[in-house]
């Protein structure tokens, strides 16, 4: 009966929030994330926007997702070039993801001078030191909200030497090492 007595406590202690966009997002900033900067190039141009929301999908065939605000000038560029580049950050590159994010308000083309690019098969720039970065044509998009959730088979990839993982969580940098 005690132990009822203290899953009561635990549980009057967690406060209930109305479900409305501010409580989900501050929910969401609880959940670490990788920092990536996806890329893509080709007839739209070449763009850049720092995202959070990545992950593997399969590897038969190899393809991964990236969620992508569809107000974002890369989102409709991605649609168009057919082609995206996803670039894992290390701890190091916060002012690369901070670039990408928009702050300093730089022109696209400032911000891919801020660091060194290579191009992979597809034509999408690469970071030169990204601790991976993973090379996709488009296979599907799929609206959800403010977001396209796109999938991508993956056309080549290239992987540095391991090192600290730049993580975002509670709307900071932290690093993961491994």
């Amino acid at each position: 009966m005690n132990s009822n007595l203290a899953n009561t406590s635990a549980c009057e202690q967690t406060k209930v929030h109305p479900l409305d966009q501010a409580t989900f997002r501050e929910a969401m900033s609880r959940i670490a994330a990788a920092v990536h900067v996806v890329t893509t190039d080709g007839p739209a141009g070449r763009f850049g926007a720092t995202v959070s929301a990545v992950c593997s999908v399969s590897d038969a065939p190899a393809s991964v997702l990236v969620c992508v605000n569809r107000s974002s000038r890369v989102h409709s560029a991605i649609l168009e070039n057919k082609v995206f580049c996803i670039n894992t950050l290390a701890i190091d590159h916060e002012d690369i993801s901070d670039v990408f994010a928009g702050r300093g308000n730089l022109s696209m083309d400032d911000r891919f001078r801020h660091t060194a690019w290579t191009p992979m098969s597809t034509g999408c720039p690469a970071l030169e030191d990204a601790l991976l970065s993973v090379d996709c044509e488009v296979q599907s998009i799929t609206e959800m909200g403010s977001h396209s959730v796109i999938i991508g088979t993956v056309a080549d990839l290239r992987m540095n030497e391991p090192g600290s993982s730049l993580l975002y969580v509670r709307r900071g940098y932290h690093a993961l090492h491994g």
